[in-house]
């Protein structure tokens, strides 16, 4: 009975690596193998070749020096730009400006020198005359303000002057052809000579 066991695990052994081979041809066949000669399609590389002239050049390394910056300097004049050439264009004729009118000549002038006088001003109107009493209310109470009445009864002008007053006073030809102003200038002289009482009702009045 050991021996049939014995052939059993044998067996097995054997049949394992049997099983197995087929997978590890497989794999070594899908490997690289070193020692086979290259195809005819396989590139090789090598560093003493030159490169072509399609090649890329190499990327410059990381220690390459960075290049160096212009600098600006702002004493160096610009470069010189060509004048743009401007194509002449015909203007419409128009009107001739007037001539510029001409400059005044400076007048010298004297600091010390007096300024001119000034016009003469017209002379300030009379004062109205101040009479001693409210003649125009003793006339409006005698006559009515008519400084040109004559009643016929002996008295005439607006003060109702009689005759021998009116001429004794200062005045002359008849009192109701008088003015206002030389009717008063007379009975101003009455009022010096008899006073109010002159014209004993009116005289109240003024």
């Amino acid at each position: 009975m050991l021996k049939n066991v014995r052939k059993t695990l044998i067996v097995a052994a054997i049949t394992g690596s049997l099983v197995t081979v087929p997978s590890g041809t497989a794999a070594a066949d899908e490997g690289l193998d070193p020692n086979a000669a290259p195809g005819p399609d396989a590139v090789g590389f090598d560093p003493n070749v030159p490169p072509g002239p399609d090649a890329v050049a190499p990327g410059a390394p990381d220690d390459a020096p960075a290049p160096e910056l212009v600098g600006f300097d702002p004493s160096v004049p610009p470069p010189a730009v060509s004048d743009a050439v401007i194509a002449p264009v015909d203007l419409p004729d128009g009107p001739t400006p007037d001539a510029a009118p001409p400059v005044p000549e400076p007048v010298d002038f004297d600091p010390n020198m007096a300024p001119p006088p000034a016009p003469d001003a017209p002379p300030p109107p009379p004062a109205p005359k101040a009479y001693s009493v409210n003649w125009d209310a003793i006339a409006q109470c005698e006559s009515g303000g008519n400084w040109a009445i004559n009643t016929g009864n002996g008295y005439s002008g607006g003060l109702q002057f009689t005759s021998g007053t009116w001429h004794a006073n200062g005045g002359s030809g008849s009192a109701a052809s008088a003015s206002r102003e030389e009717q008063i200038r007379v009975a101003e002289n009455v009022l010096h000579s008899q006073g109010i009482g002159a014209w004993p009702v009116c005289g109240r009045r003024g």
